[in-house]
């Protein structure tokens, strides 16, 4: 019943997403998917998935605009839901907050459910399938990106995965290693007060509401500027010291103690820049995707550990290892 019920909620935050309200975030948060992790064509063989990805990515990390205090969908659906819904029903979308999307790798297959190592926190857990999904085609040791939710006790994966090739497992492993060294990743390990917490998080929504609509109005589709804006967001701390931190803008000191507050994940990068390797790998299967991860994974962006491949790395500037693109 867990199970159905988790997939349930999924689906009513899909529906809700897609409201006319978003249409314009929905547009803008498309184009920053597609320059992060690879253009996807809708005759590809993968586009349902990515467009699975793309939806996760929409509902629950892109973070929309002034006009809706910075939240997500997720969030703000949340919000929202207390006008309408139980506080019963409130507890159950909640726990949607604790959603990890990092990258895991199958350590065994137990009955239905997966036993899979989260490499980026290392971690081990067992892993159940919705109803509409199964692990059927996951490899012992394949490494992959995915979302996990811990609902009613049990762990379950969403529908998005991406799944990458056994043959840069070393690669992969590496560019995680380095990514724990940089100074971008850290753990919850300060409190800040909530309205201090609401003034960093007014100036910089500020900053992106701004960065986003120049790049709008220039048009600029290969422009990677709110990537950058998007790393910036995992600068904050991640424990508020009240749980009456509320989304808006203001300084209201009482809430309802079901307010959104989704963590950062300051991962982000890190798994679209591997997204992207692997599409590229597709594009270009006469060049070894080991070379295709090497490229991917060996330059960094402006912050230490995230791998450099949406930057002066476009697939018509992809070098030639003796032959040419088909």
């Amino acid at each position: 019943m867990s199970a159905k019920y988790c997939q349930e909620i999924i689906r009513n935050l899909s529906e809700y997403s897609l409201k006319d309200e978003f249409k314009h975030e929905r547009q803008i948060a498309k184009e920053l998917f597609s320059i992060s992790t690879g253009k996807v064509n809708d005759d590809d063989p993968f586009f349902e998935q990515r467009m699975h990805s793309f939806q996760e990515f929409f509902i629950f990390e892109y973070r929309l605009s002034e006009g809706f205090s910075g939240s997500t969908v997720f969030e703000t659906f949340l919000y929202n839901g207390q006008a309408c819904y139980s506080l019963n029903e409130i507890a159950k979308y909640e726990q949607f907050r604790n959603f990890r999307h990092s990258l895991f790798q199958v350590e065994f297959h137990k009955d239905e459910s997966l036993v899979v190592r989260d490499l980026i926190s290392d971690r081990i857990d067992i892993v159940y399938p919705l109803p509409e999904y199964s692990f059927a085609g996951f490899d012992l040791k394949q490494i992959f990106d995915g979302r996990l939710i811990r609902f009613d006790g049990k762990n379950y994966f969403t529908k998005t995965f991406i799944l990458h090739s056994k043959l840069v497992k070393h690669i992969i492993e590496k560019a995680v290693s380095e990514f724990l060294k940089g100074n971008i990743y850290c753990q919850a390990q300060k409190t800040i007060d909530w309205r201090e917490e609401l003034r960093r998080r007014n100036d910089l929504l500020s900053s992106v509401t701004n960065q986003k609509l120049e790049i709008q109005n220039a048009g600029k589709k290969k422009s990677i500027d709110l990537l950058n804006i998007t790393k910036k967001l995992a600068e904050m701390p991640r424990t508020i010291s009240s749980k009456n931190l509320i989304m808006s803008l203001g300084m209201k000191q009482e809430a309802s103690a079901f307010v959104p507050e989704t963590p950062f994940y300051d991962a982000l990068p890190l798994l679209h820049g591997l997204a992207y390797c692997e599409i590229r790998s597709f594009r270009y299967k006469h060049i070894d995707p080991i070379k295709i991860y090497e490229m991917g994974t060996d330059r960094n962006l402006d912050i230490p550990g995230i791998p450099k491949v949406t930057k002066n790395v476009h697939e018509n500037e992809l070098p030639n290892y003796g032959a040419k693109p088909a």
